[in-house]
């Protein structure tokens, strides 16, 4: 099977981890060698960023991990997604992948039956991420789509954590992952709406807060201020240089939203977060 662009990296040999196999990975996760890791991190509380594909949560967290002091993974894995960087829990490419992942039942099961032993979930979890944290702070942020799924079984894993959802208009999202998915518009449609109706019930107004991409993109700095105080974060004395890729914010949801021409979806979870499509 030849992997699309955006999953580049390097695959290990078994290219369809089966659910029930949690002892493989669909990556080889390795360290980056131009970055400085923390041999020894002290990781008390999780920040879980929670998004689909292309809903800028790459962005939100490379600016959070800018400005502010916390610890992050990096690896050479798709975008340094925590998912690719453990063993308990199938990533979401076993499931689908971008576009399909939220209409497996086979993922909720599995995250079912895990929280048996929750405790030994987050030691593994944690143990496997050690080795790629970046940082002192003892808050580690962590970006997965699939994250947008399980808030309620992060949430019995980590206690305390908190979750920060990202949202694009989904005409946008779904017209910027059909490329890498080749999956009809009102298809991706369909998986957003599912995607975000899962999180719907699953947040909590004490530990979730929502962010829109259109929102970070009208006032960046007054978007990540509010999410910062939000997860109770400190401004670093001197913030780190961005990626060339987003040095410069655009919001690109027009050329996307052509894509759908005069098509009207009414009503969905998108009404929850405040879009009218």
């Amino acid at each position: 099977m030849k992997l699309p662009a955006f999953l580049g990296g390097r695959r290990s040999k078994s290219s369809a981890t089966p659910a029930s196999d949690k002892g493989k990975l669909p990556f080889v996760a390795e360290r980056l060698p131009e970055v400085a890791y923390n041999d020894n991190p002290i990781i008390e509380r999780l920040v879980f960023i929670c998004g689909l594909h292309r809903s800028g949560t790459t962005l939100l967290e490379r600016m959070l991990t800018s400005q502010y002091e916390v610890s992050y993974l990096r690896a050479t894995v798709p975008e340094s997604e925590g998912q690719h960087m453990q063993s308990v829990y199938a990533a979401g490419l076993e499931f689908g992948g971008a576009g399909l992942f939220a209409f497996s039942q086979d993922m909720q099961r599995q995250l079912s039956d895990l929280l048996s032993d929750p405790k030994e979930c987050r030691e593994r979890i944690l143990k496997e991420w050690s080795r790629f944290v970046v940082g002192d702070s003892a808050t580690l942020i962590e970006k997965s789509p699939p994250n947008l799924t399980k808030i309620d079984w992060l949430r019995s894993v980590f206690p305390g954590s908190r979750f920060v959802i990202m949202t694009r208009d989904p005409r946008a999202a779904a017209g910027a992952t059909r490329k890498w998915s080749h999956t009809p518009l009102s298809d991706l449609m369909r998986h957003w709406d599912r995607a975000h109706a899962i999180a719907l019930q699953e947040m909590r107004d004490e530990d979730c807060a929502t962010i829109r991409y259109e929102d970070l993109c009208d006032d960046p700095q007054g978007e990540i201020e509010r999410i910062a105080t939000f997860l109770d974060l400190t401004e670093r004395d001197r913030s780190q240089q961005l990626e060339e890729r987003h040095a410069s914010l655009t919001n690109s949801n027009a050329k996307y939203l052509k894509m759908h021409g005069t098509t009207r979806y009414g009503a969905g979870a998108w009404q929850n977060f405040g879009y009218a499509v």
